[in-house]
C-alpha cells in the first residue's frame, strides 16, 4: 500500500527544477557528430537497414523515413520524418523526428534513445535511458527500459518496466507499469494505477491531487509539492518551441528537396557573395510590403497581390533555409551535402535563438532576411543554369578553384546530377540539350 507524508517546507519546494532543458536535449545531441570523426554519413530519401544487413559502425543519417530491421553495431544519430526500429541497434539512438518514433517489440537498442520528437512509442527493450522531448511518450505493455525515463513533453503513459527513476514534466502522466525506483514528476494530473509497482518514492508538483488506485503498490512514500504558478504556460510554451523546430526542419528539407537546382545555388551564393544576398534580402522585405499595399490600390493588381502575401507566408516559412544551411556547411567542413549542412545549421540557429534571448529575434531575422536574399539570388542563377558553386563541394575534389567536371554530390536524388553546367562556348554534342547542370525546380 502507499502511504501520503506532508508537503516539505518552502525551501524544498523551491529546489530548482533540473528539467529546464529537456526541450533542448535534441537539439545539443545533434551537435556530437560534430566533434570527432564521422562514421557512415547517409543523406537520402528512405535510409533502411534491411534485415539482412549489419552496418559495422556508426551512423549519421537524415532521411525523410528511417527503418532498422537489421543490426547497427554502434551509435545511430538520426534526423528523419519518422523512425522504425524491428532491428537492433547495440549504441546509442539519437533521433530528431517531425513523425513518430517506434521501438517494435523485437527491436532492441543496447545504449539509450535521447532527442526530440511528435511521439515515442516504446514496444521493445531500451537498455539505457530514455531521454526525450515529445508530445507523447508511452512505454508499452512488455517494453523494457534499462536504466531511467527522463523526458519533457505532452501525455506520458508508463505501462511497461523502467529498471529505475521515472522524471521530467508533463501535462499529464500515467504510472501503469512496474518502476524499480522513484517518480519524480511534474505534471497537471498524476495517476497511478491498480497495476503500478513503484520500488522508491512519489514526488509529483501539480495542483490537483494525485489519482492512486488502492491497488497501486508504492514502497516509499507519496509527497505532493505546489505546483509553479507559470507551469502549464511553460509546458505549452515549449512544446510550441519543439513543434515550431521540427516544423522548420521539415519544411525546409521538403523546400531543398523540391528546389534542387535553386536551393543549392542560393545556399553557394550565401556562402561566396554574402553582402550581396543580405543586401537583397533587404531591399525584399522593405519592397513587398509597399507592392502589396500598391497593387491593392490599382483593384487590377489585386491577384498579384495574392500571390505576394502567399509568398511571403512561405518565405516566412522556409525562407532561412538557404543561410541555415551555409552556416551548417561551414561548420561540417562541406561535408554531409545540403541535407546534412541544413540540419546542423537549423540545430546551431535555433540554439542561438533560444538560449540568448536578448539577441534572439534578431538572429532570427538575420537569418530570416539573409536566407530570402539567397532564395532570390539563387533562382536568378538556376535561370541562368549557372554552375555549382564551388564553395558547396567537399575540398578533397576542389582542384584549382574548379570542380571537376564528372564530380557528383555523395546520394544525390535518383536520376538527377549536380554536377556544374559544361561551358557554353564549348558544347557536349553527346549530351541531351536539357542537361544544363543543376537541374532547377
Amino acid at each position: 500500500m502507499w502511504s501520503v507524508t506532508p508537503s516539505p517546507s518552502d525551501t524544498a519546494a523551491k529546489r530548482p527544477s533540473r528539467y529546464g532543458a529537456f526541450a533542448l536535449v535534441a537539439l545539443v545531441a545533434a551537435l556530437l557528430p560534430m566533434g570527432g570523426g564521422l562514421g557512415a554519413l547517409v543523406t537520402t530519401d528512405r535510409h533502411i537497414v534491411t534485415e539482412d544487413d549489419s552496418v559495422g559502425e556508426d551512423q549519421y543519417v537524415t532521411a525523410v523515413s528511417s527503418t532498422i530491421e537489421g543490426t547497427v553495431d554502434g551509435d545511430l544519430t538520426v534526423f528523419t520524418g519518422s523512425l522504425n526500429v524491428s532491428g537492433t541497434v547495440t549504441g546509442t539512438v539519437t533521433v530528431i523526428s517531425s513523425g513518430t518514433v517506434t521501438i517494435e517489440p523485437t527491436g532492441r537498442i543496447g545504449g539509450s534513445i535521447n532527442g526530440a520528437a511528435t511521439a515515442l512509442s516504446v514496444q521493445g527493450s531500451v537498455d539505457g535511458d530514455v531521454f526525450l522531448a515529445a508530445a507523447s511518450v508511452v512505454i508499452e505493455p512488455g517494453a523494457t527500459v534499462g536504466r531511467d525515463v527522463i523526458l519533457f513533453g505532452g501525455s506520458t503513459r508508463v505501462e511497461g518496466l523502467v529498471g529505475r527513476d521515472v522524471r521530467g514534466r508533463a501535462l499529464r502522466m500515467a504510472i501503469d507499469g512496474q518502476v524499480g525506483r522513484d517518480v519524480d514528476v511534474a505534471t497537471t494530473i498524476l495517476t497511478i494505477g491498480a497495476t503500478a509497482r513503484v520500488g522508491g518514492d512519489v514526488l509529483y508538483r501539480s495542483s490537483a491531487d494525485a489519482d492512486i488506485d488502492d491497488a497501486a503498490v508504492i514502497t516509499g512514500t507519496v509527497t505532493k509539492l505546489p505546483a509553479q504558478s507559470n507551469f502549464v504556460y511553460g509546458i505549452i510554451l515549449s512544446l510550441a518551441n519543439l513543434i515550431g523546430f521540427l516544423g522548420f526542419v521539415t519544411s525546409g528539407l521538403i523546400a531543398l528537396w523540391l528546389l534542387r537546382g535553386v536551393g543549392s545555388r542560393a545556399v553557394g551564393i550565401v556562402l561566396t557573395k554574402p553582402i550581396r544576398s543580405l543586401l537583397t534580402g533587404i531591399a525584399a522585405v522593405i519592397v513587398l510590403p509597399f507592392a502589396v499595399v500598391l497593387l491593392t490600390i490599382t483593384l487590377v493588381g489585386i491577384p498579384i497581390a495574392v500571390a505576394l502575401v502567399a509568398f511571403a507566408v512561405v518565405a516566412f516559412v522556409v525562407g532561412a533555409v538557404p543561410a541555415v544551411t551555409a552556416l551548417g556547411n561551414l561548420v561540417l567542413v562541406r561535408r554531409g551535402g545540403l541535407f546534412g549542412a541544413f540540419l546542423a545549421g537549423a540545430v546551431l540557429w535555433r540554439l542561438g535563438i533560444w538560449l540568448i534571448p536578448s539577441v534572439g529575434g534578431a538572429l532570427f531575422m538575420l537569418g530570416l532576411v539573409w536566407g530570402i536574399g539567397g532564395w532570390i539570388l539563387g533562382a536568378v542563377a538556376a535561370r541562368r543554369t549557372e554552375p555549382t558553386p564551388v564553395a558547396l563541394l567537399p575540398a578533397s575534389v576542389v582542384a584549382a578553384g574548379e570542380a571537376p567536371p564528372e564530380w557528383v554530390p555523395p546520394r544525390a536524388p535518383p536520376g538527377r546530377s549536380f554536377e556544374p553546367a559544361p561551358d557554353p562556348s564549348e558544347p557536349d554534342e553527346d549530351a541531351p540539350e536539357t542537361d544544363r547542370g543543376i537541374p532547377s525546380c
